[in-house]
């Protein structure tokens, strides 16, 4: 009933601030543990009535015994009416929380999952990318005392001086069972800023394979919030390389040409409106600059078919129409169309290559070469091999046989495939295909 008083509106600040917090205190020395969590509503209700400082210093106390109302004291830190926010400790908390509910060690008051928890940190993130993230020089240099530390071991002592003869030695908590690694980058007290592009890579994009387009525009966002703008670029490049889905596609390229739209903008505005101090040599130099990004995102508004190309064929390698599409969208461009093909036609002929003649480069590239009333298919290859049983012809022009056994063995795709180049007129002088004497599936 007294500790009601301290939250009462019209409790005199003579009461309500320090004697309140040492009332609280007194109680909790006071009482016993059962009787422990009728203060602590009170206290916690207090601590978010003062704000500051007073309430992180009551909440940590709070989360050292239940650490269930984490994310309650993460919207507190970040909250608009607190004078003093606290982005890189909620960040730190979010990242503890993300990994715990992910080994199954907490589950979340509000039905959060861990990628929600991961997301509400790339949000963090996003929105005070300055506070909590290191930069490029600072993530090199820490990537560099990390290397060094691995190679330079130390041994490891506990508290008790015992030694492990099967391992180095190993903390133990009050349970027996080994005590967890302290890790820097979840202790909200440590004021070292987090890797973000380490941890979205190795908490995000290698678990949710699934959200790969939220997590690499993620990653993005905050390099351009850091002004790192050549870095954003390359983010986007990888992340549009290694998606499997549209939909993550789609969201990538969507944040990339946004991003791309908006810096030619601002380079625009420059123009428009320049200082009186810029010289005639600057205003040259923003006008290349301007031409520049027009053309590049003139190029990546043309490479859009081939990349959705290129995500479907990531997905199933032996999708054929994605194949014959890859073809027409290349044209008349035969070499393009023989480069990215044969590719294709590689995977499946070179594990049958090197079973029937094991002295071929691991590194050439079988090229489809007719032969005249052959029952198999010649395949050039850029370094020079021949067998006793081959023809003189075939060993005078440095190729190879290959069953047409061996060919069976290859899916319907590959033969749908061949049979599609054919379609399509790649029979100049230089390079044939032929598959006489093996029908087609």
């Amino acid at each position: 009933m007294y500790l009601s008083i301290f939250n009462h509106q019209n409790c005199p600040p003579v009461l309500s601030h320090s004697h309140a917090r040492r009332t609280f205190d007194r109680a909790l020395r006071t009482l016993p543990p059962s009787l422990h969590h009728r203060i602590w509503v009170r206290y916690l209700l207090w601590a978010e009535t003062r704000g500051g400082l007073t309430t992180v210093a009551v909440y940590r106390r709070y989360l050292a015994i239940d650490p269930s109302v984490t994310e309650r004291y993460v919207a507190l830190l970040l909250s608009p009416s607190n004078p003093s926010p606290r982005p890189l400790e909620a960040a730190k908390l979010l990242l503890r929380l993300s990994r715990k509910a992910a080994r199954g060690e907490y589950i979340s008051a509000e039905g959060k999952s861990p990628y929600q928890l991961l997301g509400d940190l790339l949000d963090v993130v996003e929105a005070h990318a300055e506070q909590v993230g290191l930069g490029i020089e600072e993530v090199e240099s820490t990537e560099a005392d990390e290397e060094s530390a691995d190679g330079d071991p130390q041994q490891q002592q506990n508290g008790n001086g015992l030694i492990r003869f099967a391992g180095p030695p190993t903390a133990v908590g009050a349970d027996g069972k080994p005590a967890p690694v302290y890790d820097e980058d979840e202790d909200p007290n440590s004021l070292r800023r987090l890797d973000i592009e380490k941890i979205i890579r190795k908490d995000g994009l290698a678990v949710y394979k699934d959200q790969a387009g939220r997590l690499w525009t993620g990653l993005a966002t905050y390099w351009i919030k850091r002004g790192e703008f050549d870095r954003a670029k390359e983010t986007f490049e990888t992340g549009i390389a290694s998606v499997l889905t549209i939909r993550d596609f789609t969201q990538i390229f969507d944040a990339y040409a946004e991003f791309s739209e908006s810096v030619i903008s601002g380079i625009m505005e420059e123009l428009a409106n320049p200082d009186e101090e810029d010289e005639e040599m600057d205003v040259k130099e923003t006008e290349e600059e301007l031409d520049a990004k027009m053309k590049e995102f003139e190029e990546l508004m043309d490479r859009r078919p081939f990349l959705v190309n290129d995500v479907l064929l990531r997905r199933n390698p032996n999708d054929v129409q994605e194949w014959e599409k890859r073809v027409g969208l290349w044209g008349q461009d035969d070499e393009k169309v023989w480069v990215h093909c044969l590719l294709f036609l590689h995977q499946n002929l070179s594990d049958l290559s090197h079973r029937w003649q094991r002295r071929t480069c691991a590194h050439s590239l079988p090229l489809l070469r007719a032969g005249p009333h052959r029952t198999s298919t010649a395949c050039t290859l850029t370094s020079p091999s021949s067998t006793k049983k081959a023809v003189p012809q075939a060993r005078r022009k440095r190729t190879w046989l290959m069953p047409a056994r061996c060919l069976r063995r290859l899916p319907k795709s590959t033969s749908r495939m061949l049979r599609t180049l054919l379609r399509f007129g790649v029979n100049g002088p230089k390079w044939k295909c032929a598959m006489s004497g093996l029908p087609f599936h």
